[in-house]
């Protein structure tokens, strides 16, 4: 008789534990197809909301990983560029794209940075622009914060 209570336990927490197993799994795939900082989610955010009325952009992962890179580069070197150096956007590493574009600046918090491209014809332009994914790049260094905008369109 004593078999019987402990296979029922067995059999209730089975279903329990392949649940808990599978959230966690559903968890991990979630968190790593979207591998980017609160950060440079922060910047999408703030991207987004000034494109209201139109399409919101979604990240895009290659575009993020570039961003992210060269954000951190700006802030190592101290010198706000590119990506392909001085005034040059630089599209290696950016897969499949129609048309593409990039914002970088350099201020005292992602704030200032994005109220600069607000107020900035040709940054603004790239913003509120016919795209459909950003990569974002936040990098923090010599007192500063580092931003970069990759923005994608897929379709032509």
């Amino acid at each position: 008789m004593s078999e019987t209570p402990n296979h029922r336990v067995t059999r209730t927490h089975r279903p329990r534990r392949l649940a808990i197993g599978f959230a966690a799994a559903v968890f991990a795939v979630v968190a790593l197809a979207g591998c980017w900082s609160s950060d440079q989610q922060t910047n999408v955010d703030l991207i987004n909301r000034a494109r209201s009325g139109r399409v919101q952009l979604r990240g895009d992962d290659l575009a993020m990983k570039k961003a992210q890179a060269w954000a951190e580069h700006m802030a190592r070197t101290g010198v706000l560029e590119h990506t392909g150096g001085g005034t040059k956007l630089s599209t290696t590493g950016l897969g499949r794209w129609c048309a593409v574009a990039e914002n970088v600046g350099v201020g005292g918090s992602q704030t200032i940075v994005h109220n600069a491209f607000l107020g900035s014809g040709p940054h603004k332009a790239n913003m509120i622009g016919n795209y459909d994914r950003v990569g974002t790049g936040v990098a923090y260094g010599r007192g500063q914060v580092w931003v970069v905008q990759i923005y994608l369109r897929g379709t032509c």
